[in-house]
């Protein structure tokens, strides 16, 4: 009969190869993971200006001029609520002086921008 015991677990050099895959996994999945998360934002931050220029569109058609966000929200051809940022930006509708519109989000500017021009007058 062999005296000589069975190995049972892993040894230490096996384990540290698991560690360093693991290490390697990590390092590639994680930037991609948060480059996904940033460009969802910046997409729904779009997708959000572009319903508020929409609403903002509305508006002047009716009303002849457009409005500040918090005047688009609750009406009709406005907004039900307020949109939120995924980053937390606060949306801005900046009507300069020459009736032309500027929807804007705070955290990702230049990215999510709308600019709309001064309604035309009817003539009508």
């Amino acid at each position: 009969m062999s005296t000589r015991k069975t190995r049972r677990g892993f040894s230490l050099v096996e384990l540290l190869a698991v560690v360093l895959i693991l290490a390697v996994l990590a390092a590639v999945a994680v930037p991609l993971y948060l480059n996904t998360q940033a460009n969802a934002s910046r997409r729904t931050c779009s997708a959000n200006v572009a319903a508020i220029a929409a609403a903002e569109s509305a508006q002047a058609l009716r009303g002849g001029a457009y409005v500040t966000l918090a005047n688009l929200i609750g009406r009709s051809e406005g907004l039900a609520e307020s949109p939120v940022c995924p980053s937390g930006g606060a949306y801005t509708c900046t009507v300069a002086a020459d009736g032309s519109c500027t929807i804007a989000c705070a955290t990702h500017a230049a990215a999510t921008q709308k600019v709309l021009a001064a309604p035309i007058a009817d003539g009508l």
